[in-house]
Order: structure tokens, then C-alpha cells, then sequence
């Protein structure tokens, strides 16, 4: 007697089910990247942010010291030790690593006085002949000096990368660890699936042999 043919079904339904999961494991992959990217471009903002903040911070708290040297030493009848003074303070508060260099203008915009690492900001931004574009890792503020009345202008120019590097290696090997076990945890779903479908196939031969028998 000729053995009746087995449907087609539980090997169609298979091959569906590896079609599904396969799609399902590319949008998880894919979801999963945008959210890195996204909280990666995030954390870079943030960075950014608080050098800029702290940046504004730095030579608002300069731009107080230098206010209250001019308004102790107006009546002084000697304006050169005046200079010394701001000078001495200039030079102290361009000390930290992150201060490229400070520099005070006058009314006019001519600068008075400066630290001794001082860059103009045509050398700043590449604009004298054969300088580089510094722009990128050093970044200028500028405040208005007033007391009673106005002063001039005080500028520090920041050097970036000390407040970013460190903090973007920092967010990099961070989300890298992320990656890493976003990438395990698809190995081991990846593994479970391929588990489940072995296991579903030997359950359904089993049942094809039991039925042989009866």
C-alpha cells in the first residue's frame, strides 16, 4: 500500500519562521544602532555643552578679578604699576593647562596687555599668511571689562581638546562595551533560535515516526 504523502506545510512554516526571524533580528539590529548613534551624538552635545559652559565660566570669574584690579587702582597716580598688577594677574590666571592665552583690549580694540603664549585671532583662524586654521582646537571668548564705565574687552582663548578628549575617549569605550554586548546578545538569540528550531524539527519527526508506526 503506497504511503500518503506528508504535506508540504511544516516545511513551508519553517522556512517562513527563518524568513520572520531573520527579519526580525535585522530591524532589532538596526533599532539598536540608531539608538547607539543616537545617544553617542548625545553624549557629544552634552561634551560640548559643558565646555562651552565652563569655558564662559572661567573668564567670567577673570573678567570679576580683573574689574575689581581697575577699580582699586584708579586712584592710583601710577599707571605703570597699574599694569604691573593686571599683568601679574593676567600672567597667573593663564597658568592652567586649558588657558592658551589671555589677552585685555582696550576701548578701542587695541590690546593693552597680554600673556605670554598670546596668538592673534588672525593666527587663530588661519588668516595671516601660512598659518594654520587653529580654530578647531582652540576656541576664543571674549567678555566686556566694565566698572563704572567701559573698559575694553578681555579675551581668553580655550584649548578644546583638554576638556573634550578625555571625556569623548571616555564616551567612546563606554558605548564600545555597549556595542559589544548588543553583538553577545544577538549571538546568544541568534543560538536559542537555532536551538528552538532543532528542537522543533526532532519533535516533529518524532511525531511522523509515531505516526508510521500506528
Amino acid at each position: 500500500m503506497q504511503q500518503p504523502e506528508l504535506p508540504l506545510y511544516p516545511k513551508l512554516s519553517s522556512i517562513y519562521n527563518k524568513i520572520m526571524q531573520l527579519a526580525i533580528a535585522i530591524v532589532i539590529i538596526v533599532v539598536l544602532m540608531e539608538v547607539w548613534l543616537y545617544a553617542s551624538r548625545s553624549m557629544e552635545k552634552t561634551i560640548e555643552h559643558n565646555f562651552t559652559q565652563t569655558s564662559r565660566d572661567y573668564i567670567a570669574q577673570v573678567n570679576r578679578g580683573l574689574q575689581s584690579i581697575l577699580i582699586s587702582n584708579e586712584l592710583l597716580a601710577d599707571k605703570q604699576l597699574m599694569t604691573q598688577h593686571i599683568q601679574t594677574y593676567i600672567d597667573e590666571s593663564a597658568q592652567p593647562e586649558w588657558i592658551k592665552d589671555i589677552s585685555y583690549y582696550g576701548k578701542t580694540g587695541q590690546l593693552l596687555l597680554s600673556s605670554t603664549e598670546h596668538k592673534t585671532m588672525n593666527s587663530l583662524y588661519g588668516i595671516s599668511l601660512y598659518q594654520p586654521d587653529l580654530s578647531e582646537q582652540f576656541l576664543p571668548f571674549v567678555a566686556n571689562v566694565r566698572t563704572e564705565n567701559f573698559e575694553g574687552y578681555l579675551r581668553i582663548t580655550m584649548e578644546r581638546e583638554y576638556f573634550t578628549s578625555r571625556l569623548s575617549q571616555a564616551n567612546f569605550e563606554h558605548y564600545d562595551i555597549i556595542r559589544l554586548m548588543m553583538i553577545l546578545a544577538g549571538l546568544v538569540g541568534f543560538l536559542l533560535t537555532r536551538g528552538l528550531n532543532r528542537f522543533s524539527r526532532q519533535g516533529y519527526r518524532l511525531n511522523k515516526n509515531s505516526n508510521k508506526v500506528s
